[in-house]
């Protein structure tokens, strides 16, 4: 059987072994209710400046963006509708959690119970850590499409946004979260096959979270630089710029974060005993 055979099939039955399961379940009532509730918040919080005048509104957000990411990106999304914008950041904000809650056991489990060896008989190694890194990054793309679609529909449903408005910037900035995804789910995906036991990964996940965060803070009060690029999330600043040498290199960089722990997990897996 060929890799890439072997690397399919561990993602279809990813895709189903998740979206199927209980925890699946529930992860996809919350995004919906995630994504619904955010939205109608977003949009009661709007009606507190109706008398504020749309050139206005427009100056506010440009200067708070410009603030946060710079003038360049400012400029860009202060006319993109301010719900779907938070939505788009709230989404890359816990992107990591999304990806620990889902992918903690996705391989920790079966090396605790040994199913691991159904598979290490059938598909190489390499194949199985690879499978298991875009199977988990394809149920998280999935859980984060639903909680988008269902903003797009309050949205059309209680505003006078366009479809064609929804739309454009909706599957823009979902289109947006998904480097920064992918480089959370490589992370997750290589303690996973660190540890025998999933609650040891599902912790180790959370403290990188916590700790790469924490980097990123030191590194923007202390002004170094560096430092804030070991946060995936800080890729944000590429990632929304409107120059398109900008945006290749925050998805380059994504994919790069992704390669490291995909290959650092695939090589530790590769030399245990399972």
């Amino acid at each position: 059987m060929s890799p890439l055979r072997e690397v399919a099939l561990l993602v279809e039955r990813e895709l189903v072994r998740n979206l199927r399961s209980a925890k699946g379940i529930v992860l996809a009532i919350l995004c919906v209710l995630g994504g619904t509730g955010t939205t109608m918040a977003g949009i009661a919080t709007q009606k507190t400046y109706a008398k504020v005048s749309a050139e206005q509104v427009h100056q506010i957000r440009e200067q708070a963006l410009s603030a946060t990411y710079g003038e360049e990106i400012g400029k860009y999304l202060a006319g993109a509708p301010e719900v779907m914008f938070g939505m788009m950041a709230g989404t890359i904000g816990l992107a990591a959690l999304l990806a620990t809650m889902i992918g903690f056991d996705s391989i920790s489990a079966e090396l605790q119970h040994r199913g691991v060896r159904y598979w290490t008989v059938r598909a190489r190694r390499s194949s199985y850590i690879v499978g298991k890194f875009l199977g988990l990054f394809a149920v998280a793309s999935s859980m984060t499409l639903l909680m988008h679609a269902c903003s797009w529909v309050a949205l059309g449903v209680k505003t006078d946004l366009s479809v064609a408005t929804i739309a454009s910037w909706g599957l823009r900035f979902w289109l947006l979260t998904l480097p920064v995804s992918a480089a959370w789910c490589a992370i997750v995906t290589f303690f996973s096959a660190l540890f025998r036991t999933p609650i040891l990964a599902l912790l180790v996940s959370c403290v990188a979270w916590i700790a790469l965060g924490i980097t990123f803070l030191v590194g923007k009060v202390g002004e170094h630089e560096a430092l804030t690029w070991l946060y995936p999330n800080g890729l944000d600043r590429l990632l929304l710029s409107p120059s398109p040498d900008k945006l290749l290199m925050g998805v380059a960089a994504a994919v790069v974060w992704a390669a490291v722990f995909v290959a650092g997990g695939t090589v530790l897996f590769q030399q245990r005993d399972v």
